[in-house]
């Protein structure tokens, strides 16, 4: 097995303006993925910067891969996907 490096996974949530929540919402987002993030997937950090039609979120993950880490990120999201959606996000798949 190969040694685990940190590795940086950038995903972008798309809202609309109907669509996005009150207030702050990378707190809202951040504390979602935190709450069904697996010591597994190793998520070391989370960060999400609003942008004009969403959210970047960059993930610090430790993984032995960059393959790996997104294969890690993409469960995370998978799990999330309707909590998010619920919140008025989708993720960008482009």
């Amino acid at each position: 097995m190969g040694l685990n490096r940190m590795r940086v996974v950038v995903a972008l949530l798309t809202s609309s303006d109907e669509a996005r929540p009150a207030g702050p919402p990378g707190a809202l987002v951040e504390d979602v993925l935190w709450a069904h993030a697996r010591p597994s997937e190793g998520l070391e950090h989370l960060t999400a910067k609003c942008v004009e039609d969403g959210l970047e979120l960059y993930f610090f993950v430790r993984a032995t891969s960059e393959a790996n880490a997104l294969t890690l990120v993409q469960a995370l999201l998978d799990r999330v996907r309707g909590s998010l959606f619920s919140h008025g996000f989708t993720l960008d798949r482009g």
